[in-house]
């Protein structure tokens, strides 16, 4: 009994070990790998253009030569002649309108002074005046001493407010002169800028397209300087016809599935659909689609270079 159970269980064993690799050559019967044309291009190109118009004074020899670049890495400048005068009258004017603050903190300083003083003054006056008049009730003065005593009086209080009107004028000029302060502060920060828009900087490493700057040369504003991409940061533009991405997932073309992109020496390097576009071209009736390249090899193609690409089933990835 035991041996009849033993071997119905053997059976049933091979008969689900059968099963499941009928299954597996199945799917991968029903895997077809196509074969797609792609072309190699930057996924980040960043075009470097002048921000101003100028004549080309120098230029990065060795990125000429090797057409790589680091950031922050001075690649062209115009001639500076101009702006650096501009902007050493910048700084010279600001110099000069921060010592008219300092001049006008001077004359606050003064007219403070004269408003204590002539209200000192004013004080002695005052007391004077309250003297002569009493004498001049007691009929010890004259009423022509009372009228000197209380002209005095009089002129001492024009003397106070002229002393403030002049403090409040000096207030007044150090406002102004902070105000051109602030502009010629500005001033100077424009004047900079427009040195700093004669000189081409990379943004960050890469390589660079269609750098050929000459010395001497004049460029205009927004003109194309070069172009700068990350080698390591590269995809493949291929097209699929849309018959064929009617069984997308059993030819392998999916967002997510690996492929093999193979140049014409023979070398591969892996990739990966990034995208399937959703849209055909209405007279080819082809559907764009995206491969990003693996980091690894990726420096090792060249922009617009011609692949050829090789679907894989998900057993093989």
């Amino acid at each position: 009994m035991d041996l009849d159970i033993m071997s119905k269980l053997k059976v049933f064993c091979l008969v689900l070990f059968f099963s499941f690799l009928s299954t597996i050559v199945f799917s991968q019967d029903n895997f077809q790998s196509v074969s797609l044309a792609g072309t190699v291009f930057a996924n980040n190109e960043t075009g470097l253009s002048y921000q101003t118009g100028g004549c080309i004074s120098k230029v990065s020899s060795q990125s000429l030569m090797t057409e790589k670049t680091y950031q922050g890495q001075v690649l062209v400048e115009l001639d500076d002649r101009n702006a650096v005068l501009a902007l050493k009258t910048a700084q010279a004017r600001l110099l000069d309108l921060e010592a008219s603050v300092e001049d006008s903190d001077f004359a606050i300083e003064v007219s403070k002074a004269e408003v204590g003083r002539v209200e000192e003054e004013f004080q002695f006056v005052e007391r004077e005046f309250e003297r002569t008049k009493v004498l001049f009730q007691r009929g010890l003065v004259n009423e022509t001493t009372l009228e000197a005593a209380e002209r005095r009086k009089l002129e001492a209080i024009f003397s106070v407010q002229r002393s403030k009107e002049a403090l409040r004028r000096s207030v007044s000029l150090k406002a102004r002169t902070l105000i051109a302060l602030d502009i010629g502060k500005l001033e100077l920060e424009a004047r900079q800028i427009d040195l700093d828009e004669l000189i081409i900087r990379a943004p960050h490493d890469g390589i660079l397209i269609d750098f050929e700057p000459i010395i001497g040369d004049c460029v205009s504003q927004g003109s194309l300087a070069a172009k700068i991409y990350v080698p390591d940061e590269k995809s493949v533009e291929t097209f699929i016809f849309v018959e064929q991405l009617l069984n997308s997932e059993k030819i392998g073309v999916v967002v997510g599935n690996f492929v093999n992109v193979i140049r014409t020496n023979g070398q591969i390097c892996r990739g990966i659909f990034s995208l399937v576009g959703t849209e055909a071209d209405l007279e080819s009736q082809n559907v764009k689609a995206t491969i990003d390249l693996d980091a690894a090899c990726a420096p090792l193609m060249f922009l617009n270079e011609a692949v050829r690409i090789e679907t894989l089933s998900e057993n093989k990835q």
